[in-house]
Formats: C-alpha cells, sequence, structure tokens
C-alpha cells in the first residue's frame, strides 16, 4: 500500500463534480480500505476499490441512489463492524507537526474509555471502541466510535425532553471537569445523541444531511420521552487532559467553533471557565432560538456567559440553577408540546389537540393505578 501525504490526508480536496467522481478527501479512504477490512471494519460500497456506481447497472437516476452521495469525508466516515454489523464511525487522528493536539486527543479518548471511566454514568464522552495506527502516518491513527447522530437531529417534543439533554449535558461536563479533563470545544456540532432506538431500522448515517435522500431513512419510532435517549460530547480535538493535580490550569489558545471573549491569541486563561462560557453559548444561541419556550433560560445563559470569566457563574451553580428552573414546573407543562421557531398555525393546532390528548391518557393511567395498581401488582 503506497503511502500519502500528511497534507493530502489532513487538508485533503473534498469537491466533486458528479455522483460517479470521488474527491481526494474520497479517494482516501478507498486507499485505506483495504487495511481496515483486515482490522474488520467495512466500508460503503462508493468507498472500495473497484467500485461500479448502482445505477450505472440498473439505469435508475443517480440521486435515487445511495452510492451517489458524497459523505464530505475529510477525517471522519461512517463503516460496519463486520463481526457483529455494529455501524461505528472511524475518525483519522493525525497530530499537527507543531503541537500535540492529536496525541492529546487519542490518550483523552482512551482514557475516558477505560474501566476506570467507561461504566460511570455521568460519562457523556463518546467511547473509543478500538484504536490502531495509520499505515505510513507516523504518529496517526483511526479511532474507531460508535456511530451517532446530531442532537439537533429530530425536534424536542416538550421540555421533558429539554430538561433531560441539560441534565446529561451539565453531568456529562462535571465529569470531565472531576478528571481534569476540559473540552475547549463545546458547539452544537460536537453534541450527539445515540437516535438508533427512536428509528425502526437502519440508515444512512449521512443522508439526514441531504434533503433530497430523506426517503432512505427509516422513520422515528418512538418520541425521545418515550425511550431513554443518551447524549455524548464528542470531538476532542482542542480537548486538554491536566493529568498533575498541582499544574497550572492557565493556557493559551484559539482554535474553538465558539470562542470565549478571554480566548484573545498570546493571553492566558482558564479553560475550565471556557467551557462553561462554551455551554451556555449553546443554550442561549441554539437552543432558545430554535424553542421560544425556553426564554426562561436567559438569566442563566447571561450568567453562563458573562465576558468577564471571574463574574462567571461557577458550572456546579449553572447545573443548579438549571435544574431549579425546571424542577419548579407544573408537571402538566414539562409535558406540554412545546411549539418550535416559525411553526404555523396548524402545527399550534395539531400540539394542542395532541397535548390535551396526552394529558387526558396521564390522567387516566393515574386513576387506574390508583384504584387497581395493588390487583396489577398481584398479577405479576
Amino acid at each position: 500500500m503506497s503511502n500519502l501525504s500528511y497534507q493530502a490526508l489532513r487538508f485533503p480536496d473534498v469537491s466533486s463534480l458528479t455522483p460517479e467522481e470521488l474527491s481526494e478527501a474520497e479517494k482516501n479512504w478507498v486507499h485505506f480500505q483495504p487495511y481496515l477490512v483486515s482490522k474488520g471494519y467495512q466500508l460503503r460500497p462508493r468507498y472500495r476499490p473497484g467500485w461500479v456506481p448502482s445505477w450505472k447497472l440498473s439505469g435508475a437516476n443517480p440521486y435515487d441512489c445511495e452510492d451517489s452521495i458524497d459523505s464530505l469525508p475529510t477525517r471522519v466516515l461512517d463503516a460496519v463492524r463486520i463481526k457483529d454489523d455494529l455501524r461505528v464511525v472511524i475518525k483519522m487522528i493525525i497530530p499537527y507537526d507543531d503541537d500535540e493536539e492529536g496525541e492529546e486527543e487519542r490518550n483523552i479518548l482512551r482514557y475516558l474509555s477505560s474501566e476506570k471511566c467507561v461504566d460511570d454514568p455521568t460519562n457523556h464522552a463518546v467511547r473509543c471502541l478500538d484504536s490502531f495506527s495509520i499505515p505510513g502516518v507516523e504518529r496517526g491513527s483511526f479511532c474507531i466510535m460508535p456511530w451517532l447522530t446530531a442532537y439537533h437531529v429530530h425536534r424536542f417534543n416538550n421540555l421533558e425532553e429539554i430538561h433531560e439533554l441539560l441534565v446529561q449535558l451539565f453531568e456529562g461536563l462535571e465529569f470531565l471537569h472531576r478528571n481534569n479533563i476540559v473540552h475547549c470545544d463545546i458547539a452544537p456540532s460536537n453534541i450527539m445523541m445515540d437516535v438508533g432506538r427512536l428509528h425502526n431500522g437502519p440508515f444512512n448515517p449521512f443522508i439526514q444531511n441531504f434533503a433530497s435522500c430523506r426517503k432512505y431513512m427509516a422513520p422515528l419510532k418512538l418520541r425521545r420521552s418515550n425511550k431513554s435517549v443518551r447524549y455524548y460530547y464528542i470531538d476532542f480535538g482542542y480537548a486538554k487532559w491536566f493529568r498533575y493535580v498541582q499544574r497550572n490550569r492557565m493556557i493559551k489558545g484559539t482554535r474553538a467553533r465558539e470562542r470565549a471573549p478571554e480566548q484573545v491569541e498570546g493571553q492566558l486563561y482558564d479553560p475550565f471557565m471556557v467551557d462553561v462560557y462554551q455551554l451556555g453559548a449553546l443554550i442561549r444561541r441554539d437552543l432558545i432560538p430554535s424553542y421560544p419556550s425556553l426564554r426562561f433560560l436567559l438569566p442563566l445563559t447571561q450568567s453562563m456567559t458573562h465576558h468577564d470569566p471571574a463574574k462567571r457563574v461557577s458550572l456546579e451553580t449553572a447545573n443548579r440553577l438549571m435544574n431549579t428552573h425546571f424542577i419548579g414546573m407544573p408537571s402538566w407543562r414539562m409535558r406540554w408540546p412545546i411549539l418550535s421557531r416559525n411553526a404555523s398555525w396548524w402545527e399550534l393546532f395539531e400540539l394542542t389537540v395532541s397535548g390535551t390528548m396526552a394529558e387526558i391518557s396521564f390522567f387516566l393511567r393515574q386513576i387506574v393505578r390508583l384504584l387497581f395498581g395493588n390487583y396489577i401488582a398481584a398479577l405479576k
């Protein structure tokens, strides 16, 4: 297997003009496909050597075929673990020559996936299932992780579901901080969920990003509140691990999707408070605009995103305030359907009807439980 250059792997061209044309980024994955198979992981047909487009054989419209989709796999691509058909994601971790970014990410993922951490229910870091070297790339490695999807791909139905999201995000960040790890890149694209249990069947993980290919998506089976959904932090490329407690925890660096005000070139700052800022910014800029019912969280987000990190609320206090806001609400309001931004009058009508029916159903179940609870328990 011939070697690929560091530059070609880290900054590949992702453009392709036609469905049958592979971009440079895609060709990189085709190059490694036989090696990945030898490690127990199979890529989709498009990324296998000798791939023949399915529409060439069937005469179908290319845009109606799953293998016409370029998923823009710069350094991340879905795959299947051969031994059990588990859907996974493969990430190329390629350290920069001038810093330890890639190696730190690999070490953090291994630690958070170790026996010491993996069974902790407050650990919401994506798990590293396997890792091995990239042939011909010094210090480079492939990291295998469970396939997850963006947390906001499916709408939230009520405040109860959003509260569950925030509970997991806060406890997951507290877990990282207890283990002396800072994420430093908390943003919507780095918050994922295990959505598989909400679908009737498998589907191409990247099709959700292409509106013209929605027919390949399996329909939702259940709402989040009907089935436990787990949320995860991913992408620890900018994370820092302070292995020694006595070490100075002030750092420099401006790389992040959501930069805090103190992240100025050459200036030292506390990365733990940057995490607080970024989580508050995610709630303020992503969740609240999408769901106006969350405006009651604005004071909390303002205290988390104060321009002066010394005046910023601590993570523990922010978590307590967040829970206080939700716990103080009537239970019916937590269950009542919420409107997303720009919802139509018809959607308002549908949600009102569904909310009313759900409340009637809830109270009927409560009555049955009160009247016949002992009898039902005896039958079991």
